[in-house]
């Protein structure tokens, strides 16, 4: 088969996978691939990048797929949107104030999503993350949101005791995240000192909305070195200080927030 007919079914394929999507609650690899008459692997890229566009998202199990913004463009949808809307030039006066990274996440499935990021002046900086993901139980940002979810929410989300960390620094099991998300609930912050990557942190808050569950946070990344030399002493003041620039910038985009 030459490249344009592979090309072409491929994009059928596609096709028939959102068709598929729309008339299904959720679809796993395997019914999209016995729906397709594909192997497995290839279903489950076609799912991948379907989810990347924002055609397709993960379930909150992580483990099947339901019709994604793109397709539906829900009222959530629309409350990210006019979040992000409000909150950039908010996001630059943060920026120029903290000398950090800014980024506004939300959660996808069990991993936290960039959607808007304004960059560090500094020569050493985090650079923008949007469009990329992480699992969120090792981000700042998505602690933050994992924390506004119900306990059986969390539970679907995360099934298994054992967790997968990014660094040594990170939560390995399912008991210590539901202790970091007690803090959490209890401070008002998530905090991330070098669990997502060796060097980095990060810290972050919700931005409440006029009605309904928060849907995004707001967070200062940065190198390790500059929040806090030295995370096992504890919360350091420069992490303090973020923090309230963080709420205060919070506040003020939510201020704005109509829905």
């Amino acid at each position: 088969m030459g490249e344009n007919s592979q090309t072409l079914q491929s994009v059928s394929n596609a096709l028939r996978l959102v068709l598929l999507l729309r008339a299904q609650a959720d679809v796993g690899v395997t019914d999209a691939a016995r729906h397709l008459g594909v192997g497995p692997s290839t279903a489950h890229r076609l799912l991948t990048t379907l989810q990347q566009h924002g055609f397709a998202e993960q379930t909150h199990g992580g483990r099947r797929y339901r019709i994604g913004p793109s397709m539906t463009m829900s009222s959530e949808t629309q409350a990210v949107e006019h979040c992000l809307e409000v909150a950039y030039p908010l996001m630059q006066q943060l920026r120029d104030e903290s000398r950090e990274t800014v980024h506004i996440s939300v959660l996808a499935g069990a991993r936290v999503k960039f959607v808007a990021a304004v960059e560090s002046p500094l020569l050493m900086r985090v650079a923008s993350r949007v469009g990329l993901s992480m699992p969120a139980h090792v981000s700042a940002a998505g602690k933050v949101l994992l924390a506004e979810l119900t306990d059986d929410e969390l539970a679907e989300l995360y099934p298994d005791e054992e967790l997968t960390g990014a660094t040594d620094a990170g939560l390995h099991t399912r008991t210590a995240l539901r202790r970091e998300l007690a803090r959490v609930r209890a401070e008002g912050f998530g905090r991330n000192t070098g669990e997502s990557e060796e060097g980095l942190a990060a810290l972050a808050v919700p931005i409440p909305r006029a009605a309904g569950r928060v849907l995004c946070s707001l967070a200062l990344t940065g190198p390790l070195f500059r929040f806090n030399p030295d995370p096992a002493a504890g919360v350091s003041p420069r992490e303090l200080e973020l923090t309230t620039m963080l709420r205060h910038s919070a506040a003020q985009i939510a201020k704005q927030l109509v829905y």
